[in-house]
């Protein structure tokens, strides 16, 4: 039991003098060949990098790809959540293939040249940033049909215009007719922004955008009579003329007890019955006539809230009319009017919305310009719409617009005391967000350059400081070659360029060590300074190990990460970043070390370039003493007696005996360092039980910005009449169990190719799976899931439900045919939608060739708005609450299913994570993936950590080293607020690589000690690295301190994660583990000991 104790907790013997060893010979061909050997592996690692960018590059280029190498897969894609939709959509696809083959496909509603589907070009280049999606065309009034076209909505008004099919004829449109661009605001206040005060300042501020601005009836939106569009604001709802009367409706109807019936029936027709009295029924019918009348007024009604005619009404009777409509569920489809004004905290008895929002539109062409084509295939065309986006420009910035509404991040705070403006307007978003990815661009370039001069002032050799940038971008350059040459990954993921500061900061620290062994061997005697070729070999083996050590745990626990990750774009980038760090070892050990040679035999004896002048008769010996003693030689003069000893420099000093030696040196101090450091990580453990999955969008830019100001306060809001919700779909015809087949391929090698769709065999569109689908048309209608379409001025709402089933049932009755059909209901259907130049249902039908060669009906959809807003990111756990919601409807639909229809599957709309279902895993797996990534990780460390220590103690204290550090960085972090999402998620891939460096570095530098007492062999560890580890964190904290400046959060998030985990990682190292290991480290046994051992 002794000797295996002795074994698991104590070295038995010495580590053996390296000094004794003979030269290795990959050094000895180094050393006689170093220019051969940096040629070798310039030569290989280039040829590498355009091997596997060639390969990357003709993947993008195939046909049928977009040409684009950067693919984004970021959902686990065999969830069966993401297996049903990429089913689907291969189905659709599918589908559209056969229809075109077969001549039977028409246009779809998404046709560039089809007026339903056209989006403002003036928010095209806003929906990567802000989810602007398309809605269902609906007859929309007026005012509402502006705003939607501003917000790349769909509506019958107010299209931008479309290029004709004959380029070459004059083309002329109606002046500022079509949407040029929208100015977004948001307001919010600290108390109410729709106060009085506050609506006083909203009126200011509204005639100053209108008729107090020069030109503006040159640049308004006008309507087909020529007239100035009305904007959308709440100016509208407390401002009118005499005729607008909100007080003439009686809000105490709403305290009715049988309020909700009667106004279910007031709106149904049903003169009585029910729960609704007849006295109350005509109190709330009155009302409700009433509300009808003020309707119109508060969707297109004119105001001018600068005179008389446009006086303020009763804003307390108003809000408090606003409060009851919110809260009735039998008006709940008018309510969506107010939303749009009133934030979702807005609420009796309060009564106070502290955000509102407004829209004002302007138009094109404008006046001296005949036409207004963005998109247009002709030059000159879309020369003229440029040069009146640069017209509106000009005039904006010369009306100081900007100013008035406070964009940009204009200071208002005189101008406005009650509201804070905060604008969007989308003719400029784009350039003024190109200025935040230019300077965040330059931000991003300043690492790479201090990094080297960091390596340059260290070494005190510009040649090494090259030589390591070199090796960091062909380290990055080259790892293609593996992934996509022979791995056959040749497609990169959006994380890929972080992988440069990983290795920057990991290929700097490897040099450090490199460069630090090398002159920590001038001073290990004789025998290791015997010749070139001994000494390097001395270097081969210190750092070679130590770096190995550290490169094969980071590595590991990239793969780990990755392999843990069921998202193709995380498993890219960790076997990226893992390739990345393995080819940059190789390269120190063979670029760095013939470099070193090199400099050894030159120029290590030379004064510095750059400091040559600065030194006595220094220039002389830089140009006029061509081959100066080489530190070898002098070592070895010092060893025979003929030098002296060259002192170490004050820094390596000070980091060999003063920090952190100097503080751990007696015993109190040591347990107070430890115990210091354990006070710190109780508060953080708890931090780390508060993570949670990202529970609203992520953000772009910080809290501070304008733009990110202005998408918080749109987040404000509860779903309107002028958002778009999102669109769940009922589909049968899938295979029920496994609707994708994906034998033969994978989304990490081909990102475009998720598999084929596999079809329920049993399918058949008899007359039983028509009336089936019929009702299921019936409960969608009635269901509380669906969203009511938008409110017109009439006052007629209806469930946003879209059955083809209808229309084919009343296409044939009205052509004296049966419903349903009973013979060749897939001659039927293509029958139907042959005769009628509607295609819009096209797309809830899906074909495939049979086996006689004709087209089979094999799926089919029927489609509903939710009460999702498509904008919005809920949490995982409320959308969570939304999918189940929908399952149950589902159920309900599949209750009594016909065996010819199968079972309905509910999928959402949206491809990838801009799918709502989609998105609900994917913040679940970013939770499992951090979980099971750090515990994978620690596993692998304290793996590597015991097989390289053989000790049980110290791979023990190790890895309790490396947890601390997870749990400081990651309770960091969540005391600022943070959430999982995918910035997150990558950072957490990187933190166990980066947390063992520092902690196996001196580890191993302890165990290689020859010191017998434990506190000696801490003070080894620090002689041996100490320095080398200070300055790797100093590099990697500088580096990262750059990026936490960047305004793109997803660059700032890893440049500060990254400093967090430097800065802990080298203090729980220095301050924790060495004080521990001075204190209970194993020692090697006493020679006494070893005859007590001996059988």
């Amino acid at each position: 039991m002794d000797r295996c104790l002795a074994g698991c907790c104590h070295r038995t013997y010495p580590a053996p003098d390296r000094a004794a060893k003979p030269p290795l010979r990959i050094v000895r061909c180094i050393v006689a060949w170093p220019c051969l050997t940096i040629a070798a592996s310039l030569v290989l690692t280039i040829v590498m990098s355009m091997v596997g960018w060639m390969s990357v590059i003709n993947y993008a280029t195939l046909p049928g790809k977009d040409g684009n190498p950067f693919k984004t897969v970021d959902y686990p894609v065999a969830d069966p959540i993401a297996k049903q939709l990429n089913a689907f959509t291969q189905a659709q696809a599918h589908s559209n293939t056969v229809l075109q083959q077969q001549q039977l496909g028409r246009r779809r509603m998404h046709e560039a040249d089809n007026i339903h589907s056209a989006r403002s070009p003036a928010l095209a280049h806003l929906a990567p940033v802000w989810q602007l999606a398309t809605a269902e065309p609906f007859a929309l009034p007026r005012r509402l049909g502006l705003v939607i076209d501003g917000l790349g909505l769909v509506s019958h008004s107010s299209q931008p215009a479309r290029e004709l099919s004959h380029p070459r004829r004059q083309l002329t449109q109606t002046p500022q007719t079509s949407t040029l661009t929208v100015l977004l605001l948001g307001f919010r206040s600290s108390t109410d922004s729709l106060s009085p005060a506050g609506l006083a300042e909203l009126c200011e501020m509204h005639q100053g955008l209108t008729s107090s601005a020069s030109g503006f009836d040159g640049k308004c939106l006008k309507d087909e009579h020529g007239t100035c569009s009305l904007p959308m604001t709440p100016l509208a709802i407390f401002y009118g003329p005499p005729g607008y009367n909100p007080e003439a409706f009686d809000v105490g109807v709403f305290d009715l007890s049988d309020f909700e019936a009667c106004a279910r029936a007031v709106q149904e027709g049903s003169a009585n019955g029910g729960s609704c009295s007849t006295s109350s029924y005509a109190e709330v019918a009155a009302a409700l006539g009433t509300f009808f009348a003020l309707l119109p007024h508060w969707l297109q009604g004119s105001f001018d809230c600068s005179s008389e005619a446009g006086q303020l009404k009763n804003v307390t009777h108003i809000k408090l009319l606003a409060a009851k409509l919110r809260a009735s569920s039998a008006l709940s489809p008018f309510a969506g009017v107010l939303n749009f004004f009133f934030d979702k905290d807005f609420a009796e008895p309060q009564l106070e919305s502290r955000h509102t929002r407004a829209v004002y539109s302007y138009g094109a062409p404008l006046p001296g310009y005949s036409t207004f084509l963005p998109d247009s295939s002709d030059p000159t065309l879309a020369a003229e719409a440029v040069a009146q986006k640069t017209a509106f420009k000009t005039w904006w910035y010369e009306e100081g617009m900007g100013g008035l509404v406070c964009s940009n991040g204009a200071d208002c705070s005189d101008t406005w005391q009650e509201v804070e403006p905060i604008s969007l307007i989308t003719v400029l978003f784009w350039q003024e967000f190109l200025i935040i990815l230019l300077g965040d661009g330059l931000l991003a370039i300043v690492p790479v350059v201090l990094v080297f001069l960091i390596v340059w002032l260290h070494t005190g050799s510009l040649l090494i400081a090259v030589v390591t940038l070199t090796e960091q971008v062909l380290s990055f350059t080259s790892a293609l070659f593996v992934t996509a040459g022979v791995l056959n990954i040749r497609w990169l993921a959006g994380q890929h360029p972080l992988a440069i500061y990983i290795v920057l900061a990991i290929g700097a620290d490897d040099v450090f060590v490199f460069v630090d062994a090398w002159k920590q061997s001038f001073y290990a005697g004789p025998e290791v300074n015997a010749s070139l070729e001994a000494r390097m070999s001395w270097v081969y083996r210190r750092a070679g190990l130590a770096m190995l050590i550290t490169s094969a745990t980071t590595c590991a626990s990239f793969v780990a990460s990755a392999l843990s990750s069921s998202a193709p774009d995380l498993t890219n980038f960790g076997i990226f970043t893992a390739t990345v760090i393995l080819i940059d070892y190789i390269l120190v050990m063979t670029l760095l070390c013939a470099t070193v040679v090199i400099w050894h035999n030159h120029f290590e004896m030379k004064p510095g370039l750059c400091c040559a002048c600065c030194q006595t008769n220094g220039c002389d010996l830089l140009c006029n003493n061509p081959k100066p003693a080489t530190t070898t030689e002098r070592a070895q003069r010092i060893a025979t007696g003929q030098g002296e000893l060259i002192k170490k420099g004050r820094v390596v000093r000070f980091f060999e005996d003063v920090y952190p030696f100097a503080m751990i040196r007696r015993l109190p101090a040591r347990a107070a360092s430890v115990l210091c450091l354990l006070a710190l990580v109780a508060p953080m453990i708890w931090g780390v039980t508060k993570l949670e999955p990202q529970t609203n969008s992520a953000q772009i830019l910080p809290d501070s910005h304008p733009f990110q100001m202005f998408f918080d306060i749109y987040g404000e809001f509860p779903i309107s009449n002028v958002d778009s919700t999102v669109t769940i779909s009922i589909v049968w015809g899938l295979d029920e169990d496994d609707p994708l087949d994906t034998s033969g391929v994978s989304m990490l090698t081909d990102p475009d190719s998720p598999g084929q769709p596999r079809y329920n065999p049993n399918f058949d569109f008899d007359a039983a799976a028509q009336l089936k689908l019929e009702q299921a048309c019936d409960l969608l209608m009635a269901d509380e899931n669906v969203v009511f379409e938008t409110v017109d001025v009439d006052g007629v709402t209806t469930k946003n439900v879209q059955c083809w089933i209808y229309a084919f049932r009343d296409w044939r009755l009205a052509n004296g045919r049966s419903f349903p059909a009973t013979s060749g209901p897939t001659a039927a259907v293509l029958e139907w939608r042959a005769s009628v130049s509607d295609s819009s249902w096209d797309e809830d039908l899906g074909y495939q060739v049979g086996a006689g060669g004709g087209v089979e009906l094999v799926w089919t959809r029927i489609r509903a708005d939710s009460t999702i807003n498509e904008r919005g990111r809920p949490s995982a756990s409320e959308l969570r609450l939304y999918y189940d919601a929908w399952e149950a409807v589902a159920a309900d639909i599949n209750a009594n299913v016909t065996a010819s229809l199968g079972t309905s599957v509910q999928i959402a709309a949206g491809a990838g994570s801009d799918n709502k279902w989609v998105y609900m895993i994917q913040q679940e797996l970013y939770v499992r993936m951090a979980l099971v990534g750090c515990g994978v990780g620690l596993g692998i460390a304290f793996s590597v950590l015991l097989l390289v220590t053989q000790n049980l103690v110290v791979a023990t204290a190790c890895i309790a080293t490396i947890a601390c550090v997870l749990c400081t960085v990651i309770g960091a972090v969540v005391f600022r607020g943070w959430q999982l999402g995918s910035s997150e998620a990558i950072c957490l891939m990187t933190l166990t690589g980066f947390s063992v460096d520092y902690v196996v570095h001196l580890a191993h530098s302890y165990m290689d000690s020859g010191s017998l007492a434990a506190v000696e062999r801490a003070h080894d560890a620090l002689r041996t690295m100490g320095v080398s580890v200070f300055w790797g964190m100093l590099t990697s904290v500088i580096a990262a301190a750059v990026l936490t400046m960047c305004l793109l959060q997803p660059l700032h998030k890893f440049g500060l994660f990254f400093l967090l985990t430097i800065i802990f990682s080298y203090l729980w190292s220095t301050l924790f583990l060495m004080p521990l290991l001075a204190t209970i480290g194993p020692r090697p046994l006493t020679a006494a000991a070893k005859v007590q051992q001996a059988p």
